[in-house]
């Protein structure tokens, strides 16, 4: 059995995506088990007990925060990414925490909260400086090296078992979508037909075929969720039938290509004169 090691990353969506593509990756290539509602957004609908039932299925934890406080749970009054934080927390998971070097990288002023989230953000972010040492960040690529380089040290003093390399070899093995170019996407959207207009957009349309592709199915239902406004059981059912279409179109090339292997070899079969 192979050992993994399921770390949630915690954040912010809209303002860190680029920077959660590079940790994702960083991890990736550590061996890590990625998890964590930021990859699909915070979304305002999601149960707080979601969020904190994947807190608790991880073994360490990584809080990336930069000028937005998040969505508010309406119980708590507290947003999403701080009850992940709190909860990981009570869990004592070994945590890595970054922050935005607001003095060196400069932020849109759409990614910036003013405020009362503002407020609630810097009395957080107190807390966070108080109880651990912090990193601070600038870059997506600072970022993902800083994780690199963390990370390790922090699952070795934690004593958890990895078996190197095992990880890596199945995350190389995933279709990694990279060849999903406009006229393949093209074709796969018309194969989808009209169960793909449920995506508002052909950008968020073809991010879902990549987190299917790629066998993310959850990052898809939650992706779906946000940018078409839907609960998580309509995500979940829209993306099923999308799945199928998609996968009939990959069967239907596999049995293409089987079949040219096979009129291939048969041709090349030596005959007597």
């Amino acid at each position: 059995m192979r050992n993994t090691v399921p770390v949630f990353v915690s954040s912010t969506f809209v303002d860190l995506q680029p920077y959660r593509n590079a940790v994702r990756d960083s991890l990736h290539r550590l061996e890590a088990v990625v998890r964590g509602m930021e990859y699909f957004g915070a979304l305002p609908e999601t149960p707080r007990d979601e969020c904190l039932r994947i807190v608790r299925s991880c073994s360490f934890y990584i809080g990336i925060f930069a000028m937005r406080y998040g969505s508010i749970d309406g119980e708590s009054g507290k947003s999403l990414t701080q009850l992940e934080y709190e909860e990981a927390q009570r869990l004592r998971l070994p945590s890595l925490i970054y922050l935005l070097d607001e003095e060196r990288q400069p932020v849109l002023p759409k990614y910036i909260e003013f405020g009362e989230p503002a407020e609630k953000l810097r009395e957080f972010k107190r807390t966070l400086k108080s109880s651990h040492v912090v990193s601070f960040f600038t870059s997506p690529e600072d970022l993902a090296v800083r994780v690199s380089q963390d990370l390790p040290a922090l699952i070795e003093r934690s004593g958890t078992p990895i078996q190197r390399g095992e990880l890596a070899k199945v995350v190389e093995s995933l279709p990694r979508v990279t060849w999903l170019t406009p006229e393949r996407f093209a074709f796969l959207k018309k194969e989808v037909a009209e169960t793909g207009g449920i995506a508002p957009s052909d950008e968020v349309l073809k991010e879902l075929m990549e987190f299917l592709l790629s066998g993310d199915r959850l990052a898809a239902v939650f992706l779906l969720a946000r940018r078409a406004r839907l609960d998580l059981r309509e995500a979940t059912d829209a993306l099923m039938e999308i799945e199928r279409r998609l996968f009939a179109v990959v069967e239907r090339g596999a049995r293409l290509l089987e079949q040219e292997r096979l009129e291939n070899s048969i041709d090349a079969e030596p005959r007597d004169e």
